[in-house]
């Protein structure tokens, strides 16, 4: 599990659906199709808005339907099934849409979704966190030792409550006590899960999920056992979290794409992976003020032609009377590196271990954030260092460690 901090509630919705569509895009590439789970609910309306507007065939994506009520119509106010018609499936082209028909004998709906779902993979699951903890309508204590892809559950008081502050209801009378679900254990079969998870009103269950015990009194906890399950948070839902050293992955498709900002006042340090060498140096030179304006205090760049991204980013520094090169960064001072091809773990090195202990970091960097453009090379070598940190740094220290003269 990946926690990605977000400047914003809408950054987080731009960068949860930026993660998505890559990785839907590499299925498509990878398979020719791709099959997809979409949630719903007031933390998933950012997301789905800028997910809609991706650059991906969806004639050959198939979506899943996360949870339904159980005596809904698909026309009443609440229903998840009206909920993504009118801000997903009715916005793109997919190949297929499986609903789950909440007015339908539940029995028999669940066994119906069970056989549709028995050979399929999932590619991306899009999900949220509850109040109350829960992942999907699975409420605590949540049912984890069954191969059912979905299940029957009554719902808690606690999660009927959330329904009525969201506005879907006007009292918790009118909630239905009963829901179809995706499972959990079918939740963490996805090849990715891409979690949105805004607002204060979640800070709580955000803190015991994913910092806590994992455990069926707290649903949402079991995504700490996927490795690649992408939390993204803002700095409303993350305030109770603790200090993360952890880069923040964004994965573009090209340079120009970057639009991660760090909040009023605060700063973070960018490790910049991309084909330098084909990036005009007038766009280079936007993307400098563009990561300078969204408050880095280190660049590394990595990849062939890094040097003139370094370059690119000096000179920005000049005219902005910063200082910049290979001291240590301040808000008055930039930090700046760049590495060939062949020196991936040098870089990475400085970026994950060197620059993010600095005094600099403890006082004034809220984060760290790896950029990785299109298919640099050892980019399956460098995403796994990326998602892997810790494990990294002790093989590199090791490494080196092996080499001095004894």
């Amino acid at each position: 599990m990946r926690i990605c901090r977000c400047a914003s509630k809408e950054q987080l919705a731009l960068d949860a659906a930026l993660a998505g569509g890559s990785r839907i895009r590499q299925a498509l590439h990878q398979k020719g199709e791709a099959t997809i789970v979409v949630a719903t609910g007031m933390s998933q309306a950012g997301m789905l808005s800028h997910l809609v507007k991706e650059n991906i065939d969806w004639r050959r994506v198939t979506a899943f339907h996360l949870d339904e009520y159980v005596g809904i119509r698909a026309t009443h106010p609440a229903s998840f099934r009206k909920y993504l018609q009118e801000r997903f499936v009715g916005k793109v082209p997919l190949k297929a849409f499986h609903p789950i028909a909440g007015e339908k004998e539940p029995i028999a709906e669940v066994k119906r979704l069970n056989a549709l779902l028995a050979e399929v993979d999932i590619d991306v699951a899009f999900v949220g966190i509850g109040e109350n903890g829960h992942l999907a309508f699975n409420d605590p204590p949540a049912k984890v030792d069954t191969n059912l892809p979905f299940l029957l559950v009554t719902l808690n008081e606690a999660c009927r409550k959330q329904q009525v502050g969201e506005g879907w209801f006007k009292s918790i009378r009118e909630v239905p006590p009963h829901a179809i679900t995706m499972s959990i254990p079918q939740i963490l079969k996805a090849e990715q899960i891409i979690c949105t998870v805004p607002d204060a009103r979640k800070a709580e269950a955000v803190r015991a999920a994913l910092e806590g015990e994992v455990t069926p009194q707290l649903p949402a906890s079991y995504l700490q056992q996927h490795p690649r399950a992408y939390v993204y948070v803002d700095p409303q839902s993350a305030s109770r979290l603790g200090p993360s050293r952890d880069p923040i992955l964004l994965e573009l498709a090209k340079l120009e794409d970057f639009r991660h900002r760090a909040p009023a006042d605060q700063h973070f340090h960018l490790f910049l992976a991309a084909d330098f060498s084909k990036v005009p140096e007038g766009v280079q030179k936007a993307i400098a003020r563009k990561v300078l304006e969204a408050g880095a205090v280190t660049v590394t760049a990595w990849g062939k032609g890094a040097s003139s991204m370094e370059l690119a980013v000096d000179g920005v520094c000049v005219e902005r009377d910063l200082q910049a090169g290979l001291g240590e960064s301040s808000d008055s001072a930039i930090r700046t590196h760049s590495y060939k091809p062949e020196d991936l773990e040098e870089a990475l090195f400085l970026f994950l271990n060197d620059v993010q202990p600095s005094p600099a970091f403890e006082k004034t960097c809220t984060s760290a954030v790896a950029v990785v453009v299109g298919k640099p090379p050892k980019r399956d070598l460098l995403l796994q260092h990326l998602t892997h940190p810790g494990e990294f740094i002790d093989g590199y220290i090791t490494a080196e460690d092996d080499e001095e003269p004894q």
